[in-house]
């Protein structure tokens, strides 16, 4: 079997010129973008917009690589369209845009901001999934992740980033039938399953460690750029260079057991600098023992262990996001708001988009004496 390959450079900083000399030399072993596009063809890139947040703080795909592979796309005689569903409604999307400098990307390229309204269903092991539309209109989908740790997924890159293709709160949907970690890693794979990229490019310059993927993690400079036409492959050697074991990202061990991407190191081809994978000791998630909690599990006992947000209140501007981001409709708005933790699904949506960082993921008293989470 031929190994999937994984494509690593350096790139040390944010200038433009730089980051499209290190994407050329990262997409070089994969053929260059000219083995991606042919002329006419309809591109979608899918940067992470996870909500607005200042760019130093690593959270968002960073404008500058959008950019470069916006503009090596429409070198190649594509059409460019970007487009994502951040974590709040739609709305939100043109301050998201702002803030994230999409807006200054579309206006340097030319290319077109889309906003992911209109669906199109989809059925897959009996779940219904609803795609927007311009995804599913694409000729080629580029996914351009970010290097993150996440709060309950432990791990969010290239896969992950693919569940911003479901259409606004339908996301919400998906969360409340799915509130047990393994049941939405299976989700995520459903997704993957329906939308795979025909290229991943993560955006490794800056990214995230701790409790990601929001301003709740902290920034770390990883200073590469990644590609692959494996998406499982690619989070797979990212992953573990970030310390997490095998089989401990659960949609990236559902996907290898699906065959839709390799999940083994062994069978991974990486070329490029391997040095660049040192990542050194890392601050990772505190989730990874309640990533495995059954969602069977009885009620009385799954509430006693499960993550729950905790605030500063100190840090809390009331500005109520979480409330709007909330799956479960637990969060009353205000300043600061409050919390029906007993039901609370433990999803984390609300510590994804606190753009202040006020609300980290707690473990209940009786999780930390069993050592869950620790």
């Amino acid at each position: 079997m031929t190994p999937a390959m994984v494509s690593i450079v350096s790139c040390q900083e944010y200038e433009l010129d730089a980051v499209c000399a290190a994407l050329r030399e990262c997409l070089a072993p994969l053929g260059g973008v000219e083995h991606f596009v042919r002329s006419g063809m309809k591109v979608l890139l899918k940067p992470n917009l996870l909500t607005a947040t200042d760019l130093e703080q690593g959270v968002t795909t960073h404008p500058t690589v959008v950019r470069a592979v916006a503009e090596m796309v429409k070198a190649a005689g594509g059409e460019v369209w970007i487009g994502d569903s951040p974590a709040l409604p739609i709305k939100e999307n043109p301050r998201v845009w702002r803030k994230s400098g999409m807006n200054d990307v579309a206006d340097a390229t030319g290319s077109q901001l889309l906003l992911f309204e209109g669906v199109v269903w989809k059925q897959l092991n009996g779940r219904d999934y609803f795609i927007a539309r311009p995804v599913t209109e694409a000729d080629l989908v580029i996914d351009l992740p970010k290097l993150k740790t996440h709060a309950s997924t432990l791990y969010t890159g290239a896969v992950k980033n693919m569940f911003g293709v479901v259409s606004g709160k339908r996301k919400t949907e998906i969360h409340l039938q799915s509130p047990g970690m393994p049941d939405f890693s299976r989700r995520l794979a459903d997704i993957f399953e329906l939308v795979r990229p025909g290229l991943t490019i993560m955006d490794g310059i800056l990214g995230l460690e701790g409790n990601g993927p929001g301003a709740g993690g902290t920034p770390h400079a990883y200073h590469l750029l990644a590609a692959s036409t494996d998406a499982v492959a690619l989070d797979t050697v990212l992953s573990r260079a970030m310390g997490f074991r095998p089989g401990e990202v659960l949609h990236l061990a559902e996907l290898g057991r699906r065959h839709l991407g390799v999940d083994n190191l062994q069978d991974i081809a990486v070329v490029g600098d391997k040095a660049l994978l040192n990542f050194g000791s890392l601050a990772l998630p505190t989730a990874s023992m309640f990533s495995r909690i059954p969602s069977w599990l009885s009620a009385p006992v799954s509430s006693q262990i499960k993550l729950r947000p905790e605030l500063n209140a100190f840090r809390c501007t009331g500005c109520g996001k979480c409330s709007q981001a909330c799956p479960a409709a637990v969060i009353t708005a205000g300043s600061p708001p409050t919390f029906d933790l007993p039901a609370c699904i433990g999803c984390m949506c609300c510590v994804e988009v606190c753009p202040e960082g006020a609300l980290t993921p707690h473990r209940s008293l009786i999780a930390r004496l069993a050592g869950i989470g620790g």
